[in-house]
C-alpha cells in the first residue's frame, strides 16, 4: 500500500512465490553426494565451498541408532574439541548409511537444513 498525500492512495496485490527446493525455508532434504569411505571432513569443506550454500561454520547433526549425534560443532569450544576427532573418521565409521539425513545448523540459514547422504560407489 502506498499513501502519498498529495494524489490519493493506491495499493496492489501480488502473489508472493515459493521455491519448493528452497535451502532457507523447504524441509525437503537436499542430497550430498560421497563415496562411504570420505572423511566427515570433506562434507564440511563441500558445505563451506559450494557455491549454492556458502556456508561459514555449520554443525552437523545426525540420528544413529535411534540417538542424536553430534557429529561436528564448531562454534562451542568444548564441543569442537570432542567431536574434532569425527572429522578424520569415514562416514561410514561414523555409523552414517546411504540415505541417511544430516541436519545442518549454520548462521547462513534461518533454520536447520536437511540433507540426505546419498553414496556412490
Amino acid at each position: 500500500m502506498v499513501f502519498n498525500d498529495v494524489d490519493g492512495l493506491y495499493t496492489y496485490t501480488f502473489e508472493a512465490e515459493r521455491k519448493e527446493n528452497c535451502s532457507a525455508c523447504s524441509q525437503i532434504p537436499q542430497d550430498l553426494h560421497f563415496s562411504p569411505s570420505s572423511k566427515l571432513q570433506e562434507v564440511l569443506d563441500h558445505l563451506t565451498e559450494s557455491a549454492s550454500l556458502q556456508m561459514k561454520s555449520p554443525a552437523l547433526t545426525a540420528t544413529v541408532e535411534g540417538k542424536s549425534k553430534t557429529l561436528y560443532l564448531q562454534s562451542v569450544a568444548s564441543i569442537e574439541q570432542r567431536t574434532r576427532p569425527n572429522l578424520s573418521k569415514t562416514l561410514r565409521e561414523l555409523g552414517l548409511a546411504d540415505g541417511q539425513e544430516l541436519a545442518v545448523a549454520d548462521v547462513t540459514t534461518p533454520q536447520t537444513t536437511l540433507f540426505r547422504l546419498c553414496f556412490t560407489s
